[in-house]
């Protein structure tokens, strides 16, 4: 291919991209196609995924110590215990962590462990038969025991 082939080549394709861009943005069809954070957690929750705070918005929910209460007395603590007090004792929550090549052999057997499934293989089986085991990532997820097979896949797959 010669020289004036190439910069014609060239000067195509910048001007049927440029003609692209002309219909793109002067139409408005890319405007209000990003959903706010409220609109994506509802259509999130309708589709049945389970939307959690992120690890550090988490941490940040424990109330701050009133330092004019009394010195001795630790709020953080006693937030726990009223809180302890109020939640169903048969809901148990979990944090796993998924490490690089855990297997979803692995995954089940730790979940079975900690009394949030009640049978590691079912769990496992059902990761397969679903092509979740595929897509599952690595990090920390917050699971409870009254989550269904679908909820726990779809929160380690995330």
């Amino acid at each position: 291919m010669n020289k004036a082939r190439l910069q014609g080549l060239s000067a195509g394709i910048i001007f049927t991209t440029t003609i692209f861009a002309g219909f793109y943005y002067g139409t408005g069809l890319f405007e209000g196609t990003t959903p706010t954070a409220e609109e994506a957690k509802e259509l999130l929750v309708k589709k049945g995924y389970v939307v959690t705070l992120p690890m550090e918005e988490t941490k940040k929910t424990v109330q701050p110590k009133d330092p004019d209460k009394d010195p001795d007395k630790d709020p953080d603590k006693d937030s726990m215990e009223k809180g302890a007090s109020k939640k169903d004792p048969s809901i148990v929550t979990y944090t796993i962590k998924v490490k690089t090549n855990m297997t979803t052999t692995e995954i089940a057997d730790s979940l079975a462990t900690e009394k949030i499934i009640d049978d590691a293989a079912e769990f496992e089986a059902y990761m397969n038969d679903n092509d979740f085991s595929k897509k599952i990532q690595i990090g920390e997820f917050v699971v409870t025991n009254n989550m269904t097979y679908r909820q726990l896949a779809n929160t380690l797959t995330h």
